[in-house]
């Protein structure tokens, strides 16, 4: 694990986020160090998009803050933003190429929007870029001639075109095989340490969550559950039935979700969701009291 400074790159401290009135974070504080790959993970609907959505600055919180490269970037306006936007890379879930543009092009975009360099040194770039991902020699293939697992590979390309500090990885191994998501998982994990970049992971795959964290995060309905070092979490993981029956509720959620057992506070709890109210929309109690049928003549008409 990579020794982690006094000072964090990414500090977000009681972050709250509503949707129509809908609290869906609450209260978030995590801190994210120089250097560490921090994976957050979560079940789906629990948050973590909104969070990596506040860290890139696509949401405004409605309170908290956060901190990143020491501005609260909550507080920018659009011009601020962008400049600090340039020192991150984003690897988007589906890799976000775009298909009119070979390879080569959607890397060296960022390059020619952002800096004035000449063409012949952003050329030396892309291709330094692409071979650090393994796509060189795929450079003039445009996005919808390569697979799946390249197109990843083409987005973290892209990413890195400015020489981010921080990196943010959506769902990096979201509809990939086996063996093509331990390639992207060993590929995040060598440019961390080759390049010394900060990483953000997304995702609720767990062989690939244990692979690359140094710390993670676990989100459940918006609050944060636990955060701690992959060990921390991999001994609960591990943990044996008898003795997890034993430990707070909270720990045997979060011991349920990293092994994906069937059993357990999590599916307790959607087994515990009423049926009738979920079909019907509402408390039974309330639906029983309102006439399906109202009659619209005045009273004591026949």
């Amino acid at each position: 694990m990579t020794p982690m400074p006094d000072l964090p790159i990414i500090r977000i401290k009681n972050l709250v986020k509503r949707f129509d009135g809908k609290t869906v974070l609450d209260g978030i504080t995590l801190d994210v160090y120089p250097g560490e790959t921090m994976v957050v993970m979560g079940g789906s609907g629990c948050g973590k998009s909104t969070l990596l959505r506040h860290m890139i600055g696509t949401f405004q919180p409605d309170e908290g803050s956060i901190e990143m490269f020491g501005q609260d970037i909550s507080r920018l306006d659009e011009n601020g933003l962008n400049t600090v936007r340039k020192k991150f890379g984003i690897l988007f879930q589906s890799g976000a190429l775009f298909n009119s543009m070979t390879i080569a092009e959607n890397v060296a975009l960022p390059l020619l929007e952002h800096t004035d360099l000449a063409a012949e040194i952003i050329d030396i770039q892309v291709k330094i870029k692409l071979e650090l991902v393994g796509l060189r020699e795929h450079a003039s293939k445009y996005p919808a001639q390569i697979s799946g697992g390249m197109k990843k590979r083409a987005g973290l390309a892209r990413a890195l075109s400015l020489d981010p500090r921080i990196l943010f990885y959506d769902e990096p191994s979201a509809g990939l095989d086996p063996v093509t998501s331990a390639e992207i998982d060993q590929l995040i994990v060598d440019l961390t340490k080759k390049l010394h970049v900060t990483s953000v992971v997304v995702t609720h795959e767990m062989d690939s969550a244990f692979t690359i964290a140094d710390r993670m995060a676990m989100l459940d309905k918006g609050r944060m559950l636990r955060v701690d070092t992959r060990d921390a979490f991999d001994a609960l993981r591990k943990t044996p039935r008898d003795q997890a029956l034993a430990m707070p509720e909270e720990q045997q959620l979060i011991r349920q979700f990293l092994r994906g057992d069937h059993e357990g506070p999590i599916t307790r709890r959607r087994a515990a969701t009423n049926y009738a109210e979920d079909l019907l929309g509402g408390p039974i109690e309330d639906i029983l009291q309102t006439p399906a049928i109202v009659s619209t003549r005045a009273d004591g008409i026949m």
